[in-house]
C-alpha cells in the first residue's frame, strides 16, 4: 500500500460521527462518545480532543484508579516507562492521541471504508484489547491497519458503553435504532452517577451469567415496547485472553416475552394460575449462588428479603435455554403447561402453524372420551405415549388409539391426511408432536407431576 503521510491535520476540520458503522465495537463507542458528549459531530479537532481529555481523565483516575482496567498492559498507553505516575500517564496517553489525529495516511478505513486522511493504528491501543493478532475484531487480523479519526476516537469511548458481566464486558448491538439509542442512554446515565458517587466508572450490571444478563436486557426492552433482532457480545478484559462469545436474539424471542411476562417479579412471587412463564423461571432458579467467595442462598435472598429481582441472579436451564434457542417444549411437558403459554411459543418461537396446532389438540380432546378416571387414564392412553422410543412406535400407537376410537365414535380420530401433513409431516420432528400431544392431556387431567411420578414408581415396583 501506498502512504503519503502529511504533517498536521488542519484543526478546523469538522468531524461528524452520525452515521451508523458496520463494526459492532466502533458503533457501540460512537454511541457511546454521542452519550458523553452530548452532539454527534464537532466544529473542530481541538473541539473533540477536549472531550477526549475528559475520557481520558477519568479512565485515569476513575476506573479503579488505574488505566490499566481499560486499557491492555501491553498499550502505549500504559507503557512501563511512565511507571505508576498516574497524571505522567494521562499526559502520555493524551500525547499519544494527538499524534494519531496528525497523521494523514492514504486508503481506506477499515471500519467504515472512509478514503484517505487515515491513521495508521496498532489495535493494542485501544480499550478492551490484547496482543492476540488473531482474535478481534478487525476484518483482516491485522495489528497494524488504517482508521479515520472518527472510527479512530469512537473506539476509546467503547467501555463507556458496556456493561460488566460473567467477568468481562458486555454490550449490544440491534437492527433497531431506537434499541441502540436506549441502551446507550441508559449506560451514560448510570456511567454519570458512578463518577458523581465517585466509584468504578464501568457500569457494572451486577450479574455473572450471560444469559440472564441478556434476559434481563429483554424485559427491560419490552418493557419499553421495543423489539428486534439485537447481537449481544461478550468480550474478555484486556491480559485476560481474547475471548469474543456472540448470542444473537430474534424479535421473536422478544415478542414471546412481551406475551407472556409483563414484567419480571415486579412486586410479588408469581404463580402459575396467573403469571405461569415468571413461575417456571422463579421453580427452575439454583438454589444458590456465589459472590466473591460468599455463597448466597435463594431462600434467604429473593423469598425471606423479597427481593424477587435478584432471582436473575442465580443460575436458571429455562432461560439458558430460551437464550441461546434451545427448545422449551421438554420443561413444558415436565411441568404440565398450560395449552396456552405452549402455543404462544410454538407459534411465536417455533413458527408452527395453527391449522397442525389445531388438529394436534383435537386428537387431544377426542382422546377424552376415555377418561372416565384420571389414573386409569393416564395408565393406558398416555403413558404408552409417553414410553414411545420412535416414530414407527409412535405412529403405531396412534394408530391403535383410532381403533379404539372408532369403537366408541363414527368419526375418525384423525384423517389420513391430518396424519400426513399435520401430525406427522415430512420432515417435522415426530418427538416434537409427541411432546405437544402429551401437553395437551395433560392439561385435562387433575393429576399433579407428583402424582404421577408416584403412578410411575408404583408401576416400576410392580
Amino acid at each position: 500500500m501506498e502512504e503519503n503521510q502529511a504533517i498536521q491535520e488542519p484543526l478546523n476540520v469538522k468531524l461528524d460521527f452520525s452515521q451508523s458503522v458496520g463494526d459492532p465495537m466502533v458503533e457501540i463507542g460512537r454511541l457511546g462518545l454521542i452519550g458523553f458528549c452530548g452532539k454527534n459531530s464537532f466544529n473542530s479537532i481541538d473541539e473533540l480532543k477536549h472531550e477526549v481529555s475528559k475520557l481520558f481523565n477519568i479512565y485515569t483516575f476513575n476506573t479503579s484508579g488505574r488505566i490499566g482496567q481499560v486499557f491492555s498492559s501491553n498499550s502505549k498507553f500504559t507503557h512501563n516507562s511512565t511507571g505508576k505516575n498516574l497524571h505522567e500517564r494521562l499526559k502520555q496517553a493524551l500525547e499519544l492521541y494527538d499524534e494519531l489525529l496528525k497523521e494523514s495516511h492514504n486508503g481506506y478505513c477499515l471500519s467504515c471504508g472512509k478514503k484517505d486522511n487515515l491513521s495508521s493504528v496498532s489495535k493494542t491501543i485501544f480499550p478492551l484489547t490484547t496482543g492476540n493478532s488473531n482474535a478481534n475484531f478487525t476484518s483482516n487480523f491485522s495489528n497494524q491497519f488504517l482508521m479515520c479519526k472518527e472510527c479512530m476516537t469512537s473506539l476509546f469511548f467503547a467501555p463507556i458503553n458496556m456493561q460488566k458481566t460473567a467477568g468481562k464486558m458486555g454490550f449490544l448491538i440491534s437492527n433497531n435504532e431506537e434499541i441502540n439509542q436506549f441502551w446507550s442512554e441508559n449506560n451514560i446515565e448510570k456511567y454519570n452517577a458512578n463518577i458523581v458517587k465517585n466509584t468504578d466508572s464501568l457500569v457494572d450490571s451486577k450479574i455473572n451469567i450471560f444469559e440472564n444478563f441478556i434476559y434481563n436486557v429483554i424485559e427491560e426492552l419490552q418493557e419499553e415496547e421495543l423489539f428486534g433482532d439485537i447481537t449481544f457480545y461478550l468480550i474478555s478484559n484486556v491480559d485476560k485472553g481474547s475471548e469474543i462469545n456472540l448470542i444473537h436474539i430474534f424479535e421473536n424471542q422478544m415478542n414471546f416475552i412481551h406475551q407472556i411476562a409483563p414484567r419480571f417479579f415486579k412486586d410479588a412471587l408469581p404463580t402459575k394460575a396467573k403469571d405461569e412463564w415468571n413461575y417456571l423461571v422463579f421453580k427452575h432458579a439454583s438454589k444458590e449462588r456465589n459472590e466473591d467467595g460468599k455463597k448466597i442462598k435463594f431462600e434467604d435472598e429473593i423469598v425471606v428479603n423479597k427481593n424477587y429481582k435478584a432471582t436473575i441472579r442465580y443460575f436458571n436451564p429455562l432461560v439458558s435455554s430460551f437464550i441461546q434457542g434451545k427448545s422449551l417444549l421438554g420443561f413444558f411437558k415436565k411441568n404440565h403447561s398450560s395449552w396456552f403459554l405452549t402455543t404462544i411459543y410454538l407459534k411465536e418461537i417455533i413458527g408452527m402453524r395453527e391449522e397442525r396446532l389445531n388438529v394436534i389438540k383435537k386428537v387431544a380432546d377426542n382422546l377424552q372420551v376415555f377418561n372416565e378416571e384420571d389414573k386409569a387414564f393416564y395408565k393406558k392412553i398416555i403413558r404408552p405415549i409417553e414410553m414411545t422410543k420412535s416414530q414407527t412406535e409412535f405412529r403405531e400407537n396412534l394408530r391403535i388409539l383410532m381403533r379404539k376410537f372408532l369403537l366408541k365414535s363414527d368419526e375418525p380420530l384423525f384423517t389420513a391426511d391430518e396424519m400426513v401433513f399435520q401430525i406427522l409431516p415430512s420432515g417435522e420432528s415426530w418427538y416434537e408432536t409427541k411432546d405437544i400431544l402429551l401437553i395437551a392431556l395433560y392439561e385435562k387431567m387433575s393429576l399433579k407431576e407428583d402424582d404421577i411420578a408416584n403412578l410411575n414408581d408404583g408401576e416400576d415396583n410392580e
